[in-house]
């Protein structure tokens, strides 16, 4: 106790004996020439390199503390965090330089706006760069209780709040210039009409967006055909919608558009359907058909790539007496709604329903034509 009684007091008079020193170098750096500007040249220097001295050590340290957890948010808050930090120790610095060069009250007059404003625009850089981990973070945990959000509406989100944060950051730092921001938005209200006239397809695009999101018509990644384009969906965004087409061109609809617009989400598929038509020959019998038909639906029954009747229709049946054939209709629907697969399972039924075929003794019919002669000694000239 008594050693730490005798402590402290030597610990004050060693901080107060710094504190003097400091004052001393500093009054005889700003007695010679240049004095002021040497001093504010070496604060500014000095803070740059606490600024490679964080990046190196401190932020090193928390990046090793952050691996340690099991979520991965804390590393991206520390990666984003890095740059704004290490702007704010720069500012830190110029302003103690400035304060160190004792500028005249003319000069103030813009320094010291200026300093603010960057305070206030490093401020919202790290506010706008948190957005992104912290919004994941926030949908993370609203998955976890059984709310999950899909990736469309967290980008929505996301856009959202950055918007929200340059709105709010640029409107801070023109009120540290004394600009009164409600007096100039006031002063516009005569233009309001043609603003509103001008941003009415704006407005209507984003309420297409929210449209979009609150029912849930389509998402990234989906299959989609509208009147205008069909393909794949690459972003849902605050304006439009950017739509892959099937022949790699990317397409960009309003949103507006997109949803007073009616859209098949072919994605959404329980299953894919087949439905072809096949012309057996004339001279097939009666037998020869049944026995057709018996096969084919047997084999549709056993091929596991093939849905089962109890969720939808399969059926065979003769349809009709076609010109040059006896027509069966098959309609049925594949497990797999994947569309190459698909194709390769109606590949593969084809040549399996041709072999049936042939192997009944029948054959497929092709257009063809009967002429008959009345008389067959009239010779057809060309």
């Amino acid at each position: 106790m008594n050693n730490d009684e005798e402590l402290f007091p030597q610990i004050s008079q060693w901080f107060s004996s710094l504190n003097t020193h400091m004052d001393d170098t500093a009054a005889n750096i700003s007695e010679m020439p240049y004095g002021n500007e040497m001093g504010a040249f070496t604060i500014l220097l000095v803070f740059l390199v606490l600024r490679t001295v964080f990046t190196k050590i401190v932020m090193s340290i928390l990046r090793r503390v952050a691996k340690r957890t099991e979520n991965t948010i804390d590393d991206e808050i520390v990666e984003v965090s890095e740059k704004p930090v290490n702007f704010l120790i720069v500012v830190i610095g110029l302003s103690l330089s400035i304060n160190a060069l004792e500028l005249p009250n003319n000069w103030t007059n813009f320094t010291d706006p200026l300093i603010a404003s960057l305070y206030t625009y490093t401020l919202f850089w790290l506010f706008f760069c948190m957005i992104a981990p912290l919004t994941r973070a926030l949908f993370t945990v609203g998955n976890r209780f059984g709310r999950k959000v899909n990736e469309d509406l967290q980008h929505f989100s996301m856009r959202t709040v950055e918007v929200i944060i340059i709105v709010i950051g640029g409107v801070a730092i023109l009120e540290q210039w004394d600009i009164n921001v409600s007096a100039f938005l006031g002063g516009i209200g005569l233009a309001g009409m043609a603003i509103a006239l001008a941003a009415k397809d704006t407005v209507a695009n984003l309420f297409g967006t929210l449209m979009i999101f609150t029912d849930k018509t389509f998402h990234k990644g989906d299959w989609i055909q509208t009147p205008e384009v069909e393909g794949t969906v690459e972003l849902i965004g605050l304006r439009a919608t950017k739509v892959r087409t099937f022949a790699k061109a990317l397409v960009n609809v309003p949103n507006a558009k997109m949803a007073d617009s009616p859209i098949t989400n072919w994605s959404r598929m329980t299953n894919r359907r087949i439905k072809m038509t096949i012309g057996v020959e004339y001279r097939t019998t009666a037998d020869q058909l049944e026995r057709i038909i018996a096969r084919f639906r047997d084999f549709l029954s056993n091929d596991p790539n093939v849905e089962r009747p109890e969720r939808v229709p399969q059926m065979v049946h003769l349809s009709d007496f076609g010109a040059s054939s006896i027509n069966i209709n098959l309609y049925y629907f594949t497990v797999t709604t994947n569309w190459e697969e698909w194709r390769q399972i109606q590949s593969d039924h084809i040549i399996a329903f041709k072999k049936i075929v042939e192997e009944e003794g029948s054959a497929f019919a092709f257009p063809s034509r009967t002429i008959y002669v009345d008389n067959p000694n009239t010779s057809i000239m060309d």
